[in-house]
């Protein structure tokens, strides 16, 4: 059997391509399967029985599924979908692994009967989860389980730019023509053409409301009529939601296949998964991945500032206001107290130098903000393009674009061919057009594909959502430099000393840390380099590592630090030379935005549930769903 890249082979040799790549990873599993239920059988019965109820083997009581195991080779009642995958398309090993946890056979037919062969019934697909990080090529993943079902396949995503991007890799990476796909996501309705194919579409389009357009009832009476062969939920975390697991469970589907970075959720709902959708069948370790080379390998820093003492004071004054003025955690002065937090001059100063230093040495930066107003301070102070809720659709997709740009400056091409003077004058226009960092709000926590990003700034979270650090992160694992020798992305936390952000990043990390194996550097933060200026200045340099028109960093020694000698760190990456003005560096520029601040009458944040993923760009919410959330006083 030979599985391999086919080139320019012919239809037939194509078509072959998958079940050769199918039947492979099946024996591997079969073979695995039967040496451990040999190993089982053995030790059973060399087990001494010390009572009768004993003598007899039990198999451990299994969890009851969403579906029943679907026989997907033999059904003739659904009709064929004529999809498969191109033969420039090379899998991954652990791709394969979960295709074959997806379509091997029955485990409770095994576990009841030890001497069942699993490659005796290769047809069966069972529904459940497949957990890989961001930019593993979990889209992939799915596609081959389209590939090997090969019926009617809904693809339901978070928001319209994920569906219209796993669309484009549906078209990428198989032989379906695009007349068999359909859109039902914001503005685009259209079913596919044919008795199967493949339509996109986003949970909030399923769930049902009154203002329905008579094309969006007509649409969503074609997703909910329709016998599906295969649903695949992406972002499937944010399933166990109410109106979007009624949803879900109304479709009719032989197989449920949900997709995940991160199997977390800050309530107590994840496990409502195994009913919805069905357990996890594959998962994948972050930290394995990236020694392999398929993810990113990531530096991760804790950048730790002060609050200047005209913060402080407003920072206290909210604090000693009597419980009768709107005391709640989530009311107005705690909106109030987190936006000092995250719009600290210091913090806003430190990450405009980052943003420079990074961008000289050709990165990608992408900075998280999910404080609305925030948002568009930082981008207005430091002048970059940002993308929140509101942002239209064709606008938000412009700047995406222009951000994977990357127009370096080149006298001669790939092969050492000078350029002439019309291919300089195109990387110029290009050049102009490129955005090298996006301020983004938590519309870009999810699904969003972009490979250019190396570099990863995040000014504010959600409270202490370890789910939200993990997908952030995931941000720059797809990295497209990730395999060039001493190369590392890098994810900053910024953090304000003394307020409410230190107890959540401290669980933001933790889970980073301990779960995805993410070792943090340490980096605090104290005075301007002018205000700490010593007399000696030898002791100055023992003491302490000032930064020129910077600040003191104090870098925490026993912080992990990565073992390549080409990237050994120290706390000198945010110093550049000629920063230009800084954001509220004068004590009228600190106090006008206190004023600012404390005059706030509405608060506006991006819904702050377990399910803001869902928040479309660009597209009128559906009813019981919201964008933003406001905070009056």
């Amino acid at each position: 059997m030979v599985v391999g890249n086919l080139g320019h082979g012919s239809k037939a040799d194509q078509q072959n391509h998958l079940a050769n790549l199918l039947a492979m990873v099946e024996e591997r599993a079969s073979d695995q399967k039967r040496h451990k239920l040999n190993n089982q059988a053995a030790a059973t019965t060399t087990t001494t029985t010390k009572s009768a109820t004993s003598t007899t083997a039990r198999s451990a009581p299994l969890k009851k599924t969403a579906l029943p195991d679907y026989d997907f080779k033999n059904d003739t009642t659904l009709p064929h979908l004529e999809i498969g995958l191109k033969p420039t398309i090379e899998p991954r090993p652990y791709q394969c692994e979960a295709l074959a946890a997806v379509t091997s056979s029955s485990t409770s037919s095994t576990q009841q009967d030890p001497s069942t062969n699993p490659a005796d019934n290769p047809s069966s697909a069972h529904s459940g989860i497949i957990v890989l990080p961001c930019g593993a090529g979990k889209t992939l993943t799915s596609i081959l389980v389209a590939c090997a079902i090969q019926k009617s396949v809904l693809v339901v995503c978070s928001t319209i730019i994920a569906a219209e991007q796993f669309q484009q890799e549906f078209l990428r990476s198989t032989t379906l023509m695009a007349s068999r796909m359909g859109m039902f996501a914001g503005d685009k309705k259209w079913p596919y053409n044919g008795p199967s194919g493949v339509l996109f579409t986003t949970y909030t389009m399923l769930v049902e409301s009154k203002n329905r357009t008579a094309d969006s009832k007509r649409m969503a009476q074609f997703v909910e009529t329709k016998d599906w062969g295969l649903v695949i939920l992406d972002e499937v975390h944010c399933g166990p939601a109410a109106n979007y697991s009624k949803a879900i469970t109304k479709i009719k589907a032989k197989v449920r296949l949900g997709l995940t970075a991160t199997m977390l959720r800050e309530d107590d709902k994840i496990g409502d998964l195994d009913t919805i959708v069905g357990p996890t069948l594959y998962q994948a370790k972050w930290k394995e991945l990236a020694d392999r080379g398929y993810i990113a390998k990531v530096i991760c820093t804790q950048v730790e500032s002060q609050l200047s003492p005209r913060l402080v004071a407003a920072y206290e004054e909210l604090n000693e206001k009597s419980p009768d003025e709107n005391n709640s955690f989530l009311g107005q002065r705690h909106h109030m107290k987190t936006l000092l937090s995250i719009l600290n001059p210091q913090k806003v100063q430190l990450c405009q130098r980052l943003i420079q230093y990074h961008e000289a040495m050709g990165d990608k930066v992408l900075v998280y903000c999910d404080h609305i107003e925030a948002l568009k301070l930082y981008a207005e102070m430091i002048g970059r393009p940002y993308i929140y809720g509101g942002t239209p659709t064709v606008e938000a997709q412009d700047l995406l674009k222009r951000f994977q740009i990357d127009a370096s400056i080149a006298k001669v091409d790939k092969n050492g061919v000078a350029l002439t003077w019309s291919q300089m004058a195109v990387l110029r226009a290009e050049r102009a057009r490129q955005v090298n960092t996006l301020f983004l709000s938590r519309i870009g926590d999810t699904s969003l594909d972009l490979p250019a990003a190396t570099v990863l700034i995040q000014v504010s979270s959600h409270f202490g959502s370890r789910r939200q650090e993990a997908q952030r992160l995931g941000r720059v694992l797809r990295a497209k430099k990730r395999n060039e020798k001493g190369f590392y992305s890098r994810f900053y936390t910024m953090v304000t000393n003394d307020t409410h952000e230190v107890t959540f990043s401290e669980r933001r990390r933790q889970f980073l840390e301990e779960e995805c194996g993410y070792g943090y550097q340490i980096w605090k933060v104290g005075k301007g380099q002018q205000e700490s200026a010593v007399q000696d200045q030898n002791q100055q340099e023992q003491e302490q590592t000032a930064v020129g028109n910077g600040w003191v960093v104090d870098a925490d020694p026993l912080a992990t630090t990565p073992l390549d000698d080409e990237i050994k760190l120290d706390p000198l990456t945010c110093h550049i030379q000629g920063t230009g003005k800084r954001p509220y560096d004068t004590p009228e520029e600190e106090e006008a935005l206190v004023q600012y601040i404390m005059g706030l009458k509405n608060v506006q944040v991006e819904d702050d549930d377990d399910t803001t993923a869902m928040t479309l760009v660009g597209s009128k919410p559906s009813a019981g769903t919201k964008r933003k959330r406001t905070v009056k006083k």
